[in-house]
C-alpha cells in the first residue's frame, strides 16, 4: 500500500513537502478558511505566501497527475513489488 493517499493527500500537504509553506502558515490558514469560507488557495494568495500561479501548477499537473496514477494502485489495477510479496 502507499505511504500516503494521493487521493486525500491535501494541497497544503503538498506545499510543506514543497518546502513552500510551513506546517504554522498551513495551520492559520486552516483557521482562516473555517471563519471565512474561504478558499484554502485564495487565502495562502491573499496573505502573500504563494502565488496563484504556484497553486495553479500544483493542481494542474502534480495533484491531478498523483491522482490519476494513485487510483488504478489503490483499486488494484496495477501491481507493485508489495502486492506481489503480499499474494505469496
Amino acid at each position: 500500500m502507499l505511504s500516503y493517499d494521493p487521493l486525500t493527500k491535501r494541497l497544503g500537504s503538498y506545499l510543506i513537502d514543497a518546502g513552500l509553506l510551513s506546517e504554522s502558515q498551513v495551520d492559520v490558514a486552516l483557521n482562516d478558511q473555517e471563519a471565512t469560507g474561504m478558499r484554502f488557495g485564495d487565502i495562502l494568495v491573499e496573505r502573500g505566501w504563494i502565488k496563484r500561479q504556484t497553486i495553479e501548477y500544483l493542481t494542474r499537473k502534480i495533484i491531478r497527475m498523483e491522482r490519476e496514477i494513485g487510483e488504478p494502485l489503490k483499486s488494484g489495477l496495477i501491481e507493485t513489488s508489495y502486492s506481489r510479496k503480499k499474494k505469496r
